[in-house]
């Protein structure tokens, strides 16, 4: 099989992602690894300065391939921490850059740094966060976000959304393509016919309505239509006493209903070393548990441990697509 290419996208400059993606990229040069091959998408002068004043190294001796956005951005006046508009554009150009050598061939596979809401707002840009705006980049708006643990991966039906608003949020509509993404994501990590566990919205799983009929309501009947359709799909089940059981191995997938309920047990188990996936759009993106972490910028204390994860979960969706496509 050919060297699978993967674009690593550095994020925001104020933040650290250019620290950990410098640390990768010395550790990706040490190792050189014959399955994959990276290109890092920022802009050159910003990787040497982080490998000069914070690493204490000399980028020029590793030899790793920098692809630099078309537009420019004036990044004189940075400060490690800060929240900043130039920074904001610059690392949506970052991925903008990336998402099309995704689109064209020139990479296989997506991998982000993270990224600053406020900053990226400064600039212009109306968007949460990365999937939002990677769905409008490839004009696809049935994702889903997905969070890969050890061995606890969810699915979300809602995303960054206020606890008060998520029961008026969800409809049988969302609930269903959350599963179908969930389903259709067996065949990035080599399983043919998934095993889905959906988590209810209440306490108990509603308790048979007694604290909230969502799932009685939305929930049970989109389970009940798509087991018809022979997906293996059961629930919803309460969530504390459900994850027990993912973790024992009962379940491949678990689709949850709000963001930290799905959140929460992935960084319980594997804080750190999790990794976000964007299910349902034409390109496979990865991306690191965590943000900006602009308290910790700038002083060489970052872990590239979640990055280093990043790119192995996009290599292996890779690979496992590529192998489905030669049986």
């Amino acid at each position: 099989m050919e060297k699978i290419k993967i674009a690593v996208t550095i994020g925001d400059p104020a933040g650290v992602g250019p620290e950990i993606c410098c640390k990768m990229i010395r550790d990706y040069c040490n190792k050189k690894p014959d399955d994959y091959e990276l290109f890092v998408v920022g802009y050159k002068n910003i990787i040497k300065n982080t490998f000069q004043n914070v690493l204490k190294d000399d980028f020029d001796k590793y030899n790793c391939v920098i692809v630099e956005p078309d537009e420019k951005v004036n990044l004189e006046s940075i400060r490690y921490g800060v929240v900043n508009k130039e920074c904001g554009k610059a690392s949506m150009l970052f991925v903008e850059k990336a998402t099309k050598m995704v689109l064209n061939g020139q990479a296989d596979a997506l991998v982000t740094s993270p990224i600053n809401k406020q900053a990226i707002n400064l600039a212009g840009y109306d968007f949460p966060g990365h999937t939002e705006y990677l769905g409008y980049l490839t004009n696809t708006y049935d994702f889903s976000m997905m969070l890969v643990g050890d061995k606890i991966k969810v699915v979300l039906v809602t995303t960054h959304l206020a606890i008060k608003d998520i029961a008026d949020r969800i409809d049988k509509k969302a609930v269903k393509k959350a599963i179908l993404n969930a389903n259709s994501a067996g065949r990035f990590f080599g399983i043919q016919k998934p095993r889905i566990a959906v988590c209810g919205l209440n306490p108990h799983a509603g308790d048979g309505g007694v604290l909230g009929d969502e799932e009685l309501k939305i929930i049970t009947p989109v389970i009940n239509e798509l087991k018809s359709e022979n997906i293996d799909v059961h629930g919803p089940f309460p969530a504390d006493s459900l994850f027990p059981k993912v973790l024992m191995g009962e379940f491949d997938f678990v689709v949850c209903i709000y963001h930290d309920q799905g959140l929460i047990p992935v960084k319980m188990e594997s804080f750190g070393a999790a990794v976000n996936v964007t299910l349902n759009l034409p390109i496979i993106r990865t991306s690191v548990d965590h943000g900006t972490a602009y308290d910790i910028a700038g002083k060489n204390l970052a872990n590239y441990g979640s990055l280093q994860r990043a790119i192995e979960v996009a290599k292996d969706m890779v690979k496992n697509v590529k192998l489905n496509q030669s049986l």
